[in-house]
């Protein structure tokens, strides 16, 4: 099924009904390999730091490999922005450092979750014309504590260069978590396999909030809402290879007058944006709480983090065979 496919070509100055959706990946393929999804992400900073100068933040690892949100304003840093976050982002002072921009004339481009938009909006307290924001799909944040107490293992090998939270060495979908070292060794392991991202997607490792966001559905307060395109377009080999595609909302009218800017550096198709996020669901949905949860973070400061996620998420022998018999398969790498 490929969809209800919309023709979107020049909608600027029309009525239309937000958000407007698209499907769509960055046509320079070196982009789109080293993003999670499609480069979308990618597309709008560049054009924002090229024709704007434009002050950006977002989420990047620190030489401690914890999350925290940085500012960017050249093409040579926007790498470091580049990619999913699993773990919570400190914002540390950037909504301060935004604020200044702001008032100093400057164009700001603020990325992050949802509520982190609206907690940026709230701290400011009026509109900016000059502000621009975007936001993401978000299952829920992960814990610092368990990343903080996870990655160490990582950092004891050697310096690390680059974390991946999802990299695309066996394609888009089958992706893979990924420690790039300073001195040429990589450690990678299927995603699902990682202890990890086992806690995280079993909804153990996510903050109590999340589970009754304020901040679900299609429309949002940012400009633009961008996520891993999964669902209708995901099945539309037309526009789907396997090497990441986009899911990008547009919520305004500026945003549209963006994309329409930006347009000619994606490939993209238009669609009805129930239709293209229904495979998305937590775009509307709060995720349920894992009952051991709280067992979970108990023995994480009873007996260490990582004794607890041995505990309770180190996949067992079965998961094992099941992952090697898929390879035999050739359905997994």
């Amino acid at each position: 099924m490929m969809g209800n496919i919309i023709e979107q070509e020049n909608l600027v100055n029309q009525d239309v009904t937000f958000p407007v959706a698209y499907a769509c990946y960055n046509k320079d393929l070196q982009t789109r390999l080293d993003s999670t999804s499609g480069g979308a992400f990618t597309t709008l900073a560049t054009y924002f730091l090229k024709e704007k100068d434009v002050v950006i933040f977002g989420a990047a690892f620190d030489r401690n490999c914890n999350v925290k949100h940085i500012r960017v304003d050249t093409l040579d840093d926007l790498g470091r922005l580049r990619g999913s976050k699993y773990p919570q982002s400190n914002v540390c002072n950037s909504f301060l450092e935004a604020k200044a921009e702001l008032d100093s004339g400057r164009a700001v481009f603020y990325t992050g979750t949802p509520c982190e938009i609206a907690g940026l909006k709230n701290f400011l307290g009026r509109e900016y014309e000059n502000l621009f924001t975007m936001d993401f799909v978000c299952h829920g944040v992960g814990s610092d504590l368990v990343w903080r107490g996870y990655n160490g293992q990582f950092k004891n090998k050697g310096e690390i260069k680059k974390i991946t939270f999802k990299a695309k060495t066996h394609g888009w979908k089958k992706w893979y978590f990924k420690v790039d070292y300073q001195n040429g060794n990589v450690w990678q392991r299927r995603g699902s396999m990682t202890m990890f991202m086992r806690s995280y997607l079993s909804y153990a490792n996510i903050r109590p909030s999340c589970f009754k966001c304020h901040f679900k559905g299609l429309q949002r307060t940012s400009d633009f809402t961008i996520s891993d395109c999964w669902g209708v377009a995901e099945s539309n080999q037309n526009i789907n290879d396997n090497k990441g595609l986009s899911a990008l909302l547009l919520q305004n009218d500026r945003a549209l007058l963006i994309f329409d800017e930006i347009k000619d550096n994606l490939e993209y198709l238009g669609y009805d944006a129930e239709e293209l996020m229904a495979g998305n669901w937590t775009a509307v949905k709060s995720v349920k709480a894992n009952p051991i949860r709280e067992r979970f973070f108990t023995d994480a400061f009873e007996i260490g983090t990582i004794e607890s996620l041995k505990k309770h998420f180190k996949p067992s022998a079965k998961n094992w065979i099941r992952y090697y018999y898929n390879r035999l398969k050739g359905k997994e790498k």
